[in-house]
């Protein structure tokens, strides 16, 4: 039996529900039905809408530690018979000692971004960055994992970006798409609004802006009420195909999460910024190995972070070598076939 152990919820948003069901989908279309088990009921309908069978448990997302004896009767419950069990864990919540003993209930696969290592069966880092962290995954012999899947070839991109993805650069910027994740903790979104519809040149070539609400926006009732009317911007919730609004663009500007992946996938050219450590490592990353321009850190330096975006979508605007380039690069980066390589490398022990 394989499960998948994840949360998803207002504090930590989507991200790790997100990448599971990628997986997930390419799981089940090699006719093993994954079951998500996770301790936050806010993703659970976005799981099973998906087709996917949830369990709840009755803990403490925060502290998985004491999750250990309700998992164990879930392994029970779902199948008495089967005497080897799969579990793929992505959290940021983890322990070694967790790990640990999870470890003796079932083979342990996990998602990792920081570069630390656990003792696990399989760890999976499919950043951009994820390559460069092999030696701190072997340096601790008490923690070293068993094997690891490192970098952007497993990529577990969403459903949607895996066909139809042809992407025509336009000769002119008209549509800029503003996407913060799950969430926007900071409230990056207005100011990044504010500092382009404020802009003499945004205004002049009358630009676009499409904004999207993430799931766990705490903000949205007050970009309604901001931009709302506004004849140039244009507010999203409960994005059905994200794909569709960003091949309507002409430059994404997005933090450094997923997102990048999905918009390299594209072509779409971009600029990133981040306000969260797990962040910074693929904004540094994207910038050392592409055109791309990290803007910056928004929870530190916001004012800073805000200037350079106007500058950069400013040469997007101006300059249409610039976006070819950047079309490029991003294309270059992923393949679309990282679930499957997560997908095959999970079922070998099923």
């Amino acid at each position: 039996m394989f499960i998948i152990r994840a949360d998803g919820n207002s504090v930590i948003g989507m991200g790790h529900v997100m990448r599971c069901l990628s997986i997930a989908d390419a799981v089940k279309a090699k006719g093993t039905a994954p079951i998500f088990v996770t301790a936050c009921e806010e993703c659970i309908p976005m799981i099973e809408q998906r087709g996917f069978r949830t369990r709840l448990l009755t803990t403490d997302y925060r502290d998985m530690i004491s999750e250990l004896p309700e998992l164990e009767k879930v392994l029970n419950e779902e199948d008495e018979k089967i005497k080897k069990h799969v579990i793929l864990v992505d959290s940021y919540q983890v322990s070694e000692a967790y790990y640990r003993e999870l470890g003796k209930l079932a083979y342990v696969a996990c998602l990792e971004d920081m570069g630390q290592p656990y003792p696990v069966d399989l760890l999976i880092n499919y950043n951009i960055y994820g390559e460069k962290l092999t030696s701190q995954y072997e340096a601790d012999n008490e923690n070293k994992p068993k094997k690891t899947l490192l970098g952007v070839s497993y990529m577990p991109l969403r459903q949607e970006f895996l066909s139809d993805i042809d992407y025509k650069l336009r000769e002119k910027v008209t549509d800029v798409m503003i996407t913060t994740g799950g969430s926007d903790p900071f409230f990056a979104s207005k100011a990044f609004t504010d500092a382009f519809l404020a802009d003499k040149m945004m205004q002049e070539e009358n630009i676009r802006y499409h904004i999207i609400s993430g799931p766990f926006n705490s903000h949205v009732a007050e970009l309604k009420e901001m931009y709302g009317k506004h004849a140039n911007v244009t507010i999203y919730e409960n994005v059905k195909s994200m794909k569709e609004i960003m091949r309507k663009c002409d430059v994404v500007l997005t933090a450094t999460g997923s997102t990048i992946y999905e918009v390299s996938a594209l072509g779409v050219p971009m600029l990133v910024f981040y306000f969260a450590e797990n962040q910074r490592q693929g904004a540094e990353e994207i910038e050392r190995r592409t055109n791309v321009i990290n803007c910056g850190d928004f929870s530190k330096e916001s004012i800073k972070v805000v200037n350079k975006a106007v500058k950069m979508l400013q040469r997007c605007v101006l300059d249409k070598s610039y976006r070819e380039q950047l079309n490029w690069d991003e294309k270059k980066l992923v393949d679309g076939k990282g679930s499957v390589r997560i997908a095959e490398a999970i079922l070998k022990e099923i």
